[in-house]
């Protein structure tokens, strides 16, 4: 994949049909990013979505190397994280954890909220801890 120095903003839309494989090669060929938004964060959850994802499936039949691999969430330049369209299910909560305790640039988190569950969603990721120092709130849009 060829690096996309110049590339700022990213949008993506997530599909529960489709899987995250390309995300961790993507993010570390944009060594600038700095806006990443995510159109929903409910995916397929597949072995290969790799470091940049959460989610983990129900194979115990595998047997896992366990490794210290760098994340490219940890590398990652991201300073602004929007999520769109946040329904505030077990998998995007975990999501949600990977992204906060991994993005160590971030400053910004923007999250939409269904208005439904607000105080609810509001509450259960302001206990989230944060990885970045110059990351102190989570606003809701």
């Amino acid at each position: 994949m060829p690096v996309f120095k110049n590339l700022l903003n990213l949008s993506i839309e997530s599909n529960k049909k489709k899987g995250w494989q390309v995300m961790p090669l993507l993010l570390k060929s944009c060594p600038n990013l700095h806006t990443l938004v995510f159109m929903g964060l409910v995916h397929r959850v597949t072995d290969k979505c790799g470091d940049a994802c959460a989610c983990t499936p129900n194979n115990k039949h595998k047997k896992k190397k366990k490794s210290k691999v760098i994340s490219c969430l940890w590398t990652c330049q991201v300073k602004v994280l929007e999520i769109v369209e946040y329904g505030g299910s077990f998998q995007e909560l975990k999501q949600m954890r990977h992204f906060l305790g991994k993005l160590e640039c971030l400053e910004t988190v923007r999250v939409a909220i269904d208005a439904d569950n607000s105080m609810f969603l509001r509450a259960n990721l302001l206990s989230l801890p944060i990885v970045s120092s110059n990351c102190n709130n989570i606003h809701f849009i």
